[in-house]
């Protein structure tokens, strides 16, 4: 036997089974004339931003509560599909745009900063910002000197010249005359301190 009932969506009469009836009767549930109606009845109305923000709500909680499974069913699937000889035909394809990517001056920057606080952390561990600190001051210290300042302190300047006047000083035939005179000749205090 069938019942008619007014539809919760478009207020059309339709019928359905006593069965139907009863069971949305009972536990309160809305009866539609059609799919389309239902569809319709149900459906949110809400904008696309509003779902893709709630799709991306609902993905970074459920890759945070299944993680592990998640990581093991990329891992599986990579080990399935991984080609290494047609990866590095794609490698090499990529390659030109990579080699530009690199040049560009916000990625060299980047790179630097990277590269400097991996190393620290790598050579200092928990140190690694007092390492860092010291090397900007140094760096600083740096910038406010000159070049001939800085050459000066290290000891490397004229060091070429230093070093040949020491090689001619050691492989010289005659003696050395010093600040007392010359002692082999027996000549500086015995002569009122002149050097000879």
């Amino acid at each position: 036997m069938s019942r008619a009932f007014q539809c919760a969506h478009c207020t059309a009469t339709a019928t359905t089974s006593n069965g139907n009836y009863n069971r949305a009767a009972k536990i309160g549930a809305p009866l539609y004339c059609g799919k389309e109606c239902a569809g319709l009845a149900r459906r949110k109305w809400k904008s696309p931003a509003q779902r893709k923000e709630e799709k991306r709500v609902y993905d970074a909680a459920r890759r945070a509560e299944l993680a592990d499974e998640i990581k093991a069913a990329k891992r599986a699937y990579h080990l399935r599909t991984y080609d290494p000889a047609k990866a590095a035909v794609e490698r090499k394809k990529r390659m030109p745009r990579h080699v530009e990517y690199c040049r560009r001056p916000e990625y060299r920057a980047w790179k630097r900063d990277y590269d400097r606080n991996y190393r620290a952390a790598k050579e200092y561990g928990e140190f690694a910002e007092c390492f860092l600190l010291v090397m900007d001051i140094r760096a600083e210290c740096l910038s406010q000197m000159t070049d001939y300042e800085i050459r000066l302190e290290k000891g490397t300047l004229s060091k070429t010249q230093k070093r040949r006047r020491e090689y001619e000083r050691a492989n010289r035939k005659e003696p050395e005359v010093g600040p007392l005179g010359d002692f082999e000749r027996r000549q500086g205090w015995e002569d009122g301190g002149l050097a000879g």
